[in-house]
């Protein structure tokens, strides 16, 4: 199957975003995991929007048992997990993606950095 490619920019609307891949995943996964899926997507793509002011391109792949999500940005900064912090307000997308998927990690690219995770396609 071809992957769902999207771009963004700095002011993405994420409803349209959401919904377009809802659609897509809603073919590719069982039911209870598009929400999670979802998640991990508004997740990756708002550290771009917050982090970067370039915006980015969303990359969704079927795998014979994942779907793996790409966000890539303009951005060399690699991300980072922080643990958990009252002190800090915000800060924990990274362990919501990293609870919620089965593997995620970065890349830089020729013109920045890809940010990905997988999810599987069943519970």
């Amino acid at each position: 199957m071809d992957p769902m490619r999207l771009s963004f920019a700095h002011r993405t609307d994420y409803a349209a975003l959401r919904q377009y891949a809802r659609t897509v995943l809603g073919r590719w996964q069982t039911p209870e995991l598009v929400d999670d899926t979802l998640l991990v997507i508004t997740e990756l793509v708002e550290n771009v929007v917050q982090h970067t002011g370039d915006g980015g391109e969303l990359l969704l792949h079927r795998r014979a048992d994942a779907v793996r999500i790409e966000v890539s940005d303009t951005s060399s900064e690699l991300p980072r997990a922080y643990g958990p912090d009252p002190r800090r307000i915000g800060g924990r997308g990274l362990l919501l993606v990293g609870a919620l998927t089965r593997d995620w990690g970065a890349r830089p690219s020729g013109h920045g950095k890809v940010v990905w995770a997988e999810v599987p396609l069943t519970d």
